[in-house]
């Protein structure tokens, strides 16, 4: 296990070195007019490094984190039901399936310039956040759901589990980790709308502020560097849900 551990992150301090290589040397090779938007990067590690030390820095963290996250939990909420409503009643699925989809379909942007018209800017990450998720995650547990093996739902009842305790314990229980998985899908999506939400209508405080300042400054170390934040919340997240993921699928191994 421990060699397999340190085989891991040797991988991942070999990728790291590899890239920063590879862009050290794209910043040399490139023409001296296309240095300014391609730093190297020890100017953006220290454009980084000078953006931490900032107090106003951490309190658009914050509140991006906050924001994101927050749509992101909205999302995960109203998918589980939405999903959980269209799998058993018929009504539900007529009515909200076909608006899930066009949810899916539509792009973007075009909800962050309708919302913007109704919603505080402060609330609008959270917002978009939600309606990029949901969908995600209901499609998830409406179609684990429709599928589920009726074996086991007959199984239950003979032991006396029906009605809602059939659904929380043997249904969702079951397709838990599919959920999990959609959510992993789902954080990544969460931050690139949410930070784009911020980008394009920049609440006072927030990272997409940050990057829509620095570019109008032409200041793209703090650029990449702003971006560079984002990614590592983003991953950082991530992996905590893919823990879950993870222990919950050794938990099930350690059931059979």
């Amino acid at each position: 296990m421990r060699n397999k551990l340190i085989k891991k992150l040797l991988s991942i301090l070999f990728a790291i070195a590899f890239w920063i290589t590879f862009w050290k040397a794209a910043s040399l090779l490139i023409s001296e007019n296309l240095k300014l938007f391609l730093p190297s990067p020890f100017s953006v590690i220290s454009a980084f490094i000078n953006l931490v030390q900032e107090s106003q820095f951490w309190k658009a963290v914050i509140l991006t984190l906050i924001r994101i996250f927050g749509g992101f939990v909205f999302g995960v909420t109203a998918g589980i039901i939405f999903g959980i409503l269209t799998s058993h009643i018929r009504v539900f699925d007529i009515v909200i399936s076909p608006a899930m989809r066009i949810i899916r379909a539509v792009p973007v942007v075009s909800f962050i310039i309708l919302a913007y018209l109704f919603i505080n800017v402060n609330y609008l990450p959270i917002f978009i956040c939600f309606l990029m998720v949901m969908p995600l995650v209901w499609q998830t547990v409406h179609d684990e759901l429709e599928g589920f093996d009726k074996n086991q739902s007959e199984m239950a009842s003979v032991f006396g589990i029906v009605g809602f305790k059939r659904l929380i314990y043997v249904e969702l229980t079951s397709v838990w980790n599919k959920v999990l998985s959609a959510m992993i899908n789902g954080i990544g999506l969460a931050w690139k709308s949410g930070v784009a939400t911020e980008v394009l209508c920049t609440p006072a405080i927030s990272l997409g502020r940050n990057l829509y300042r620095a570019k109008g400054n032409i200041n793209y170390d703090e650029v990449y560097a702003v971006t560079l934040t984002v990614v590592i919340l983003s991953i950082t997240i991530e992996n905590i849900i893919k823990l879950c993921y993870t222990h919950n699928k050794r938990q099930e191994k350690s059931h059979d």
